[in-house]
């Protein structure tokens, strides 16, 4: 007898934010979430559904396996839920660096951990390329500079 295989169940938690960075909102959508552009309603605002397991996953934290359930929002300004593996950082562009839990909405933005907001441009920071300085750029060899001994 052939046994199926169950897929597990998937929910949706439903936040609005301000801006989600490209590479989150790519993660929150392979793992089975959901981002909806609202600003064409008018509102500056955008949907974000995190996908995650209701019955939770079991976790290692500080050398102990845990079982942890469903979205969980850190002082830190993070978000993370273990079913999907998904990290989010989740914070205010406000100057007085509230937590996102007490700012009004279209002031929060999602990015992946690795990422930094410019708050200039209200989006995330382009990674740039580091110049090249004068000392690390190859030199060509100089006739005078060879070496003719061959120790």
């Amino acid at each position: 007898m052939k046994q199926e295989q169950k897929q597990p169940e998937i929910a949706l938690h439903w936040m609005t934010t301000g801006y989600v960075s490209p590479k989150a909102q790519a993660w929150i959508e392979q793992v089975g979430g959901k981002v909806i552009d609202l600003r064409a309603t008018g509102a500056p605002l955008i949907a974000v559904a995190l996908a995650y397991n209701p019955a939770g996953a079991w976790t290692w934290s500080h050398g102990r396996r845990e079982h942890r359930q469903g979205i969980e929002h850190w002082n830190t300004g993070e978000i993370q839920e273990c079913s999907t593996g998904i990290t989010l950082q989740y914070q205010s562009r406000s100057k007085e660096r509230l937590l996102a839990e007490y700012e009004s909405a279209h002031l929060t933005y999602l990015l992946l951990p690795d990422e930094e907001f410019d708050s200039a441009n209200s989006k995330v920071k382009e990674e740039e390329e580091e110049p090249v300085t004068e000392a690390e750029q190859p030199q060509p060899e100089e006739e005078e500079a060879k070496d003719e001994h061959p120790f």
